[in-house]
């Protein structure tokens, strides 16, 4: 992440530290050969990725994969993947939101794919425990972050903004991990995008809990300075297939 954000560094650079990890650069050229990108030739090393995809594209799948590996422990268990769906979902529909919004698309998917990471932190401690939270909040719609709260003495929010300062992301960035469910988005900076894509993944489906009302892509979007709000909506209603199908590319092997 330190090397990513920034602009001196050169992507030699960043692919001689992916190289260090083989098993990081495996799951770089398995997600480039995949369905995702439809590629017609095949990529074989890191530097090659590069150059068909792109940098910022390698960028992306590296992050991904990276949080996949941390979030491996709980994949199998269906009830549990739907947080990470719900994280995936958050990058895909914030680099959108920041594409329509001409706002810092890199950034917005990277914050998008990280603003639930104290929940998948919870989630590699304590997946049992997690998993039974999550049934019992269901079951009787009970506030998710007070849950967290009262069984881990943290929830997922603060969780989020601890680990983030920890790992010295940028402040924009840990800001977004921190708000995503209390910020009432109103421009287009990082923080608003996240707040946005929080909300339209759990309209598009990939909610961590039921969803409380019949919101739509129209509330979750609501307060962002689209140039054409009816274009931005119709943008999205049917997103949720692109989405599924990056899941299924990202999703650790």
């Amino acid at each position: 992440m330190s090397l990513l954000d920034d602009p001196e560094v050169s992507m030699k650079q960043v692919v001689n530290l992916l190289r260090i990890d083989p098993a990081l650069s495996a799951e770089i050229l398995r997600v480039s050969n995949s369905a995702l990108y439809g590629l017609k030739n095949r990529v074989d090393n890191v530097s090659h990725a590069v150059v068909v995809l792109g940098s910022d594209t390698v960028k992306r799948i590296a992050l991904t994969a990276a949080l996949g590996r941390f979030s491996r422990r709980f994949m199998k268990n269906k009830s549990l993947k739907v947080c990470w769906d719900h994280s995936v979902a958050g990058g895909f529909i914030g680099e959108e939101l920041a594409k329509l919004l001409d706002g810092p698309v890199d950034r917005a998917y990277t914050a998008g794919l990280l603003h639930d990471v104290g929940r998948l932190a919870i989630l590699a401690c304590y997946p049992d425990e997690y998993g039974n939270m999550l049934e019992v909040a269901r079951e009787n719609d009970f506030d998710e972050l007070e849950c967290e709260r009262q069984l881990f003495d943290i929830d997922h929010c603060a969780a989020g903004d601890w680990l983030a300062r920890s790992w010295n992301l940028p402040e924009d960035i840990t800001a977004a991990i921190a708000n995503h469910h209390d910020w009432t988005p109103e421009d287009s900076s990082v923080v608003s995008i996240v707040a946005a894509a929080n909300k339209l993944a759990d309209v598009l489906g990939f909610n961590v809990l039921p969803m409380p009302n019949e919101s739509t892509i129209e509330d979750a979007l609501e307060g962002l300075p689209f140039p054409d709000p009816d274009k931005a909506c119709e943008r999205f209603e049917n997103f949720e297939d692109e989405i599924r199908q990056a899941i299924s590319s990202l999703s650790p092997a």
